[in-house]
């Protein structure tokens, strides 16, 4: 029974990994579409001007500070989300 559940484990630690990696793609491009059509805007060359490249630095940058943010305050919300149930747990068990 243990080896049947090893490759079944592998497989499901696969699929998540792919369906990881997708997530991750999914939101390179999103970025990478609003940013350049945020930031691009000039198609008579194929140079890219000082502007658009320190906007299209700037909007990376900002996107990254702000989900940094909100896993943070993600994290931050489930801790105390947690931490009343706690006392309750040690309560209820007549601690």
């Amino acid at each position: 029974m243990a080896a049947e559940s090893a490759p079944s484990q592998t497989v499901l630690d696969t699929e998540a990994t792919v369906n990881q990696f997708k997530e991750f793609l999914s939101s390179y491009n999103k970025l990478s579409q609003n940013c350049f059509m945020d930031c691009i805007h000039d198609f008579t060359t194929r140079k890219v001007s000082n502007k658009e490249n320190s906007c299209a630095v700037n909007c990376m940058e900002k996107y990254l500070k702000v989900t940094q943010r909100i896993s943070q305050r993600f994290q931050e919300f489930q801790m105390q989300q947690s931490e009343p149930s706690a006392p309750l747990k040690e309560l209820a068990a007549g601690k």
